[in-house]
């Protein structure tokens, strides 16, 4: 089975470990590369060419907003930004969930 490559930007690096971990369950359907912020996601995913983008920051800022919709223009990667807002995650195919569950984020991974 080919694996969907998965980029993590987690600017909080013990959030970002306990992502990687929970995800690393899923080892054998997803290939995982991390970066610190937007910027460095996006020098690294010419090589790597993500299929699902993984966003966490606490909240969320506009600046990012714009660097996230250049890396979806460019690789044409499902993006899931998750803030710690109401555990809130937002889908970029504009789907919202309130109070999301880690099965809610896996279900939004591997759809």
């Amino acid at each position: 089975m080919k694996k969907r490559r998965l980029l993590l930007i987690a600017t909080q690096s013990l959030f970002g470990t306990g992502l990687v971990s929970l995800l690393e369950q899923q080892k054998d359907r997803l290939a995982i590369e991390t970066a610190p912020d937007v910027k460095t996601a996006l020098q690294r995913s010419p090589a790597f060419q993500p299929e699902v983008v993984i966003y966490f920051r606490e909240t969320s800022r506009p600046e990012d907003e714009m660097l996230l919709q250049e890396l979806m223009s460019r690789h044409r990667a499902r993006v899931i930004h998750c803030t710690l807002e109401a555990d809130r995650l937002t889908i970029y195919d504009r789907t919202y969930i309130n109070h999301a569950t880690v099965d809610d984020l896996m279900a939004a991974v591997l759809k």
